[in-house]
């Protein structure tokens, strides 16, 4: 089942890999396993536990802000893991920490540092001689509050986001949950029930099962007697702790140290550790996802072809090489979808907006008129920053004494500061406002060309260009005779013969087939 499981899963990942760059991989529901979890579920420390390599972003808040996914394939010739990525395809990583900045770096690209998310995925494929072949779909951990500089409504767009993978039929839900908290208030598993009540495509993993109260345990959750129930059952594991973390445990040895644990532990024993811990979830993903394709897979083949058959003919209606006409209509269409796309994007010019997320407009307009300037206000005043000032000055200018009044050095040291401030600030307000001059002159320049562009534009079926080539009607618009007449002069003029017609500031020279 090994082999065949891994050659349906490699056949998922290929048409993953063909549809995203082309922006189809939402119009297909492709069988995949969504990893699920809040901020301290465990949901990293599972992941690269089947790795066996740390390489996620680890750190404060929301770490994971788009999609990651991943990819694992086994390859049994290759000495050493690397991974690469679809957006740099043909440039290897062998040092993990450099997995982990390109991620971070990608992600950055694409949502900057405001700490909002995107739903444009990252692919990471990792090759390795003792990985599983197995594609995991990492989301955002589920979070409750916004901190620092986060979108207010960054639950609600987490959510979404989540919910937009989950409720496709077609996807299994890996919901991690920490077995040191209550089942019924975990993010995951409450929202892996709005979509899959009956629990169906639900796989549950319990982490940090060795955190649990003193004389607990979770065994009736592990044998399905918990109220709460899966399908696809709950699957116990241990991380290693944030100290193994700092310490740079190895994953090797942390997962001996989990299988002995399960082993020794007396409420789960030899006989429930062989379907507990990292090797056993590896496992029976790899096998759950491959029948999974196996059974909805074929269903999804008359769907490629109804796209591939559209696109066959879209291509059928254009001809190869190109003449001038065609390559402007080609060209033209995609001026106009990239036209409607940015309109769309930034908003204020359609009839029909997004209700779900804030779009690039709104997102930009917050940025330049609330964050910036919060931001560039905090650098010249911030009276958290003058209190602290203000206490830590007086404790210093007492020293050692203990005093009644505030002695005047205190004052003046932080009286200095805001001098100091002000002085920034001005030389920032110069830089800005030199910009400013600079760019105002650039954008003169720039209207003043496209005037210069639209009055040379030449209309030659004008009543004064009509009169320009010889007629001499009075009727304000020409006939069609008259249209037909100056086409007719266009052809026929030879090298040698020439005609003008000067207009206000301007000379119309007709020459050869050529008007300049």
């Amino acid at each position: 089942m090994s082999q065949f499981g891994g050659d349906l899963i490699k056949v998922v990942n290929e048409l993953q890999d063909r549809l995203n760059p082309l922006g189809f991989s939402n119009s297909f529901d492709l069988p995949q396993i969504a990893v699920v979890g809040g901020q301290s579920s465990g949901k990293s420390s599972v992941l690269e536990s089947i790795v066996g390599h740390d390489f996620l972003p680890r750190g404060s808040g929301i770490v994971t802000r788009r999609p990651l996914i991943l990819q694992l394939i086994q390859d049994p010739n290759s000495d050493v893991f690397y991974g690469e990525f679809l957006h740099s395809a043909g440039k290897r990583f062998y040092d993990f920490n450099d997995i982990r900045d390109e991620i971070t770096a990608e992600t950055d690209r694409e949502v900057s540092r405001s700490k909002g998310i995107s739903r444009n995925p990252i692919n990471l494929k990792i090759y390795s001689r003792d990985v599983l072949d197995l594609t995991l779909v990492d989301l955002p951990g589920m979070t409750r509050v916004a901190v620092d500089d986060q979108p207010e409504d960054i639950e609600q767009r987490i959510e979404h986001m989540i919910l937009e993978y989950i409720s496709r039929d077609n996807c299994l839900i890996l919901a991690v949950t920490a077995a040191n908290q209550d089942l019924a208030t975990s993010d995951a598993l409450k929202m892996a029930k709005q979509v899959d009540p009956t629990g169906e495509r639900t796989i549950g993993v319990l982490t940090k099962l060795d955190l649990m109260d003193a004389g607990t345990d979770a065994k009736d959750i592990l044998m399905g007697r918990h109220r709460i129930q899966l399908k696809r059952d709950f699957i116990g594991v241990i991380n290693r702790s944030q100290k193994d973390i700092d310490e740079h445990k190895d994953i090797r040895r942390a997962l001996y140290d989990e299988r002995k644990y399960f082993v020794e532990h007396p409420s789960y024993g030899p006989d429930m550790a062989d379907k507990m811990g990292i090797r056993y979830l590896q496992e029976y993903l790899q096998r759950e996802l491959s029948l999974h394709i196996f059974k909805r897979l074929p269903p999804l083949k008359p769907k490629l072809e109804t796209k591939l058959d559209e696109v066959r003919e879209r291509l059928a209606k254009i001809e190869f090489p190109l003449g001038d006409r065609d390559k402007d209509q080609v060209l033209a269409e995609a001026y106009d979808k990239m036209r409607s796309g940015f309109d769309s994007g930034v908003g204020g010019k359609v009839w029909v907006v997004d209700t779900d997320a804030l779009n690039g407009g709104t997102r930009i307009n917050t940025l330049m008129n609330e964050t910036y300037a919060k931001a560039v206000n905090k650098m010249f005043y911030d009276e958290t920053r003058i209190r602290r000032e203000i206490g830590v000055a007086i404790q210093n200018a007492f020293g050692t004494r203990i005093g009644v009044f505030i002695p005047d050095t205190a004052f003046i040291s932080v009286v200095m500061n805001q001098i100091g401030g002000c002085f920034w600030g001005d030389i920032f307000s110069k830089f800005a406002l030199d910009f400013v001059r600079e760019s105002n002159k650039k954008c003169k320049n720039f209207v003043q060309h496209l005037i210069e562009l639209e009055k040379c534009y030449i209309n030659t079926i004008h009543e004064d260009f009509i009169k320009m080539i010889g007629d001499t009607k009075s009727d304000p618009l020409p006939d069609t005779q008259s249209i037909m007449t100056a086409k007719a002069l266009q052809q026929n003029v030879s090298k040698s013969d020439w005609i003008s017609y000067k207009k206000s500031d301007y000379w119309f020279v007709l020459n050869d087939t050529s008007l300049s």
